[in-house]
């Protein structure tokens, strides 16, 4: 399968959660992640096509006290082998820049998928 993407994705070294910004609930916990997009791991299988409004959290972290919000499209989703689970992959449309910076320094470190 032909790579499509701009840039390498970080496997997550720690629990980053995602959930919707207007209704609170959370979605699920990323996999990988890029400035420009990110698996999901989630228990309910996401519309693909479908735009959504995001918020990314790291419930162990005292850094950023703020989510990141976001906008992302979701681009492809996949029943994962685990009952009741589904991996779902994200282009991200819409963030701050300064969110940017601060994805691309929290996984400097991560191993790179």
């Amino acid at each position: 399968m032909q790579e499509l993407r701009n840039s390498p994705r970080k496997v997550a070294d720690q629990i980053l959660l995602v959930s919707d910004q207007i209704t609170g609930t959370p979605i699920g916990r990323v996999v990988n992640i890029s400035a420009e997009g990110f698996m999901l791991l989630s228990e309910e299988p996401v519309i693909t096509g479908s735009i959504y409004q995001l918020n990314l959290t790291e419930p162990q972290c005292t850094k950023k006290e703020n989510p990141i919000r976001f906008s992302a499209e979701a681009v492809w989703s996949a029943e994962a082998s685990q009952p009741d689970s589904y991996w779902s992959g994200f282009h991200i449309i819409d963030i701050d820049s300064a969110d940017i910076l601060y994805i691309n320094e929290l996984t400097l470190q991560w191993q790179t998928k």
